[in-house]
């Protein structure tokens, strides 16, 4: 039973797409994404977080500059522990055979081709110790200027925002299958991005509406502030900002998991 959208909890924000498919925003949204993204924190202070996205692109980036297996291998690793990926996942990935160092390598090299990431993508969430989730931040890394993660937060959010076009009709942003994780909070059960069901089409559907929909999105709105020339202060080195499809989505991920139902 997939979780349901939230219908009211960000209330009258919108993107609107005109008749030409043109993206903008909302004022109010265009601030909520502004203010989100500055005061961006995971699992440590909003300047400790942000350093360490910093420190994990640029060493992700040398690495790939002259990849091989150890240092794609590497990459996995770092990405995977910065995600959360933990509990029994984390031996998984450790202790990679040769061969899969190997497979590693040439997955991070099929995602920097826009003609071979979707089945890279499918590539690395198939591997033991990854998932889909975790498979879109080693892409967020290994590619920050059109690359994006999704993961519960990020997809409730655009799940449950309006896009309206030039007619005013009015649909969800996104459509990500989700299911319920078995856990239960005092506001009731929790439930996350729908990784794989016995079919395995969870998963598959989930990779086609982020490859096809989400990425294309989020690519359109940092256009759109970019457009407008709105910034956001990075908080780890107090500098004004620009917009890639990373930002919005970490916009997304810290507003929804300081406001939204889980």
């Amino acid at each position: 039973m997939a979780a349901p959208t939230d219908t009211t909890v960000l209330g009258d924000l919108h993107i609107r797409k005109d008749a030409e498919g043109v993206i903008s925003l909302s004022g109010e949204l265009a601030e909520l994404l502004v203010q989100a993204r500055s005061g961006y924190a995971w699992r440590a202070s909003s300047s400790t977080s942000q350093q360490r996205i910093i420190d994990l692109e640029r060493d992700t980036h040398e690495r790939i500059e002259s990849l091989n297996d150890e240092k794609a291998h590497w990459i996995i690793q770092q990405v995977s522990r910065w995600g959360g990926n933990r509990g029994s996942a984390s031996p998984k990935i450790d202790h990679a055979s040769p061969a899969e160092k190997r497979e590693f390598a040439g997955l991070i090299q099929a995602l920097l081709s826009p003609r071979s990431f979707e089945k890279a993508l499918s590539g690395l969430s198939a591997k033991p110790g990854l998932d889909l989730v975790i498979a879109t931040k080693v892409y967020r890394f290994c590619w920050p200027e059109g690359g994006a993660a999704v993961d519960r937060h990020s997809s409730y959010f655009f799940n449950s925002l309006d896009l309206m076009d030039a007619d005013g009709k009015r649909t969800k942003c996104c459509q990500f299958r989700r299911q319920w994780d078995g856990k239960r909070t005092r506001a009731g059960p929790t439930s996350r991005l729908a990784i794989y069901d016995p079919g395995g089409r969870g998963r598959d559907a989930n990779l086609r509406e982020y490859a096809h929909c989400y990425l294309p999105l989020l690519s359109a709105v940092a256009a759109s502030l970019n457009g407008l020339g709105l910034t956001f202060t990075c908080a780890a080195t107090g500098a004004k900002k620009g917009w890639r499809s990373a930002d919005i989505e970490m916009a997304a991920y810290q507003w929804w998991s300081r406001n939204g139902p889980r």
